[in-house]
């Protein structure tokens, strides 16, 4: 099984409607995914089939330590979150409910 995350410049809209510009100097950009687990429902499945949600905050996501921790990062480093967006429609982005 492989896990693929990509990287696209959304710096026209996704840092303060361009206000910060993706600066490639960085590349290659590299993730690491440790302890990943996926779940879910195939297309085929029936209709009471849900995967399950993909809030962090849920059960079985993180403990209180790393909460605190990913707070702090975004109170200092975050530029944009998306799920705080009022442009964007969040009726597809589940993680963005808690």
């Amino acid at each position: 099984m492989w896990v693929y995350g990509s990287i696209w410049d959304a710096s026209s809209w996704a840092t303060e409607d361009g206000k910060y510009k993706a600066d490639y100097n960085y590349q290659p950009f590299v993730a690491k995914y440790t302890n990943f687990k996926a779940s879910g429902c195939s297309a085929y499945a029936p209709a009471w089939c849900h995967p399950v949600s993909a809030s962090l905050f849920r059960s079985g996501g993180l403990t209180r330590q790393q909460r605190r921790a990913m707070r702090w990062v975004q109170r200092y480093h975050m530029v944009y979150n998306y799920c705080r967006d009022p442009k964007r429609n969040h009726a597809l982005t589940p993680e963005c409910r808690s």
